[in-house]
């Protein structure tokens, strides 16, 4: 990218970074550029609160509201016009430069707000270089406490503890004590301990993204290097090691034991684990029911629900205090395939409040109109996916075809309109660029496959379920390919009565 187009982008990355905070941290953001400490530079700050008051969760940053945002930042400069012209335009660009940063220090604030552990290692430090060695014990004997005390415990804790124990090794160092006394075991040992942890998860990572796409390959051979490391008893007992050894077999060998024997170390250790690591082991094992589901293998639709109420009761189905929108979908999907309708609509209720805003209510009304249509009530399955905007590609497809169904499930006659909503909805397929060749193709399918079930449904046209049906087997790509043929079924049945 040029850098005249990377000068043109940086107004518009920044209110796209704004964009993602909440109330709170807007308002956060604005005492923070507004303390003299961290910014002196009066133009910002009346540049930040007007974007707050003006731009950010409520308008385009379009030429018009750029005019806007440049007189209330500059407020004894000329005004613009219509448009910005070129001073102007760098003006405000150098401005958003300064808040750009300040936003970014913001974050890294945050971030050590909500992570002591990071905190506490740059004061270790600082400590050190200033000679408060009483201070410095004083923080290391607190937060040792507080580590030894914590139950729960994931790979950021490990590394909290050897940064701990590297800190003690450079005080023993400064104080001239390494020559009679050292902490090196105890250090060696939370390295090895970080460093398998890491490694570990890392692997994992490599295999799983082999799964997802047959381009990915990797080199194996160092993580072989380890396996005399993970032999060494005091390791290969350790809880999160021995847990994070059978997710990985799992993930390359797929066999029901070690599917069940992952189950069986998370049930003994649960309490020993992080929720974010517990969050991370419980997907491996609900990708692996997922893979049997689509294998053909139809009692892991409870194993996977199973799986989900698990989560739900040890509060790991949110992460960042967040419900992410695919999970919430897939939660609700996999429960009505069940006939789980009320606890579907509890759990959808129940993490309203956790949606990220912009997207709840469409999300929301998404999910309620699945309950209502594997109800078999289409009526208002229908009211709620009409409400549904965007909000990513899964659901803005999800949320056409599942329009599609309702259409044909609800027209007791011919309809010229539903027929002009199949191929509208044929049309938004080809023409959307987030989708790869293959998915339009089966989405594409789908829809023509389905104008064919409902032409012959109502009389119109010269098909016949047979064909029909030797035309669906044709089709290398299909989406939902088993709903097509339940239909066919009912017509075919219809047509012997």
């Amino acid at each position: 990218m040029s850098k005249n187009k990377n000068k043109k982008a940086r107004p518009f990355l920044v209110i796209e970074l704004l964009n993602s905070f909440s109330k709170r941290e807007l308002v956060n953001l604005g005492n923070f550029v507004s303390c003299n400490y961290h910014n002196t530079d009066t133009h910002v700050v009346a540049l930040l609160n007007v974007l707050r008051e003006e731009v950010i969760h409520k308008k385009k940053f379009d030429d018009m509201v750029q005019c806007v945002v440049y007189r209330a930042t500059f407020t004894k400069k000329t005004a613009p016009k219509k448009i910005l012209n070129q001073r102007q335009r760098e003006a405000l660009r150098a401005k958003m430069t300064i808040l750009l940063r300040l936003i970014e220090r913001f974050l890294t604030y945050e971030a050590l707000n909500k992570n002591t552990a990071y905190g506490a290692d740059l004061l270790y430090e600082q400590l050190l270089q200033r000679g408060q060695f009483w201070l410095f014990n004083r923080h290391i004997a607190k937060d040792t406490k507080t580590l030894n005390a914590k139950s729960e415990k994931g790979i950021e804790d490990y590394a909290h503890q050897f940064k701990m124990q590297s800190a003690l090794l450079k005080y023993l160092h400064q104080k001239g004590l390494v020559i009679t006394k050292d902490n090196l075991p105890e250090l060696i040992k939370n390295l090895d301990i970080y460093y398998l942890l890491n490694k570990l998860e890392l692997h994992g990572t490599c295999i799983a993204l082999t799964h997802f796409s047959a381009k990915k390959s990797y080199d194996f051979t160092p993580m072989k290097a380890v396996d005399a490391l993970l032999e060494i008893p005091e390791y290969a007992n350790h809880p999160l090691i021995r847990i994070h050894r059978v997710a990985l077999d799992l993930l390359e060998n797929n066999t029901i034991e070690l599917y069940e024997k992952l189950i069986a170390l998370l049930n003994t250790y649960e309490s020993s684990i992080s929720p974010k690591n517990l969050n991370n082991f419980y997907k491996i094992a609900g990708n692996f029911c997922g893979k049997k589901i689509k294998e053909g293998n139809s009692k892991y639709y409870r194993k996977a629900f199973d799986l989900y109420l698990v989560m739900d009761d040890k509060n790991l189905l949110m992460e960042d205090s967040y419900m992410p929108v695919g999970k919430l979908k897939n939660i609700i999907t996999l429960s009505c395939r069940l006939n789980e309708f009320i606890w579907a609509e509890k759990t959808i209720e129940k993490y309203r409040p956790n949606l990220e805003k912009v997207h709840a209510d469409s999300v929301y009304q998404f999910n309620m109109g699945a309950v209502a249509f594997y109800q078999k009530d289409f009526k208002t399955a229908l009211s709620h996916f009409i409400r549904v905007e965007k909000v990513n590609l899964a659901y803005d497809i999800d949320c056409r075809i599942m329009l599609l169904k309702s259409h044909y499930e609800l027209d007791k006659e011919y309809d010229e309109r539903t027929i002009r909503t199949f191929l509208l909805s044929e049309r938004f397929i080809q023409s959307h660029k987030g989708l790869t060749s293959n998915n339009k193709k089966a989405y594409k399918n789908f829809v023509r496959i389905l104008i064919n079930i409902y032409n012959m449904r109502h009389g119109v046209g010269k098909m016949t379920p047979e064909k029909i049906r030797r035309k669906l087997e044709k089709l290398e790509y299909v989406s939902d390919k088993q709903w097509l043929l339940k239909k066919i079924e009912e017509l075919e049945k219809k047509i012997k009565r």
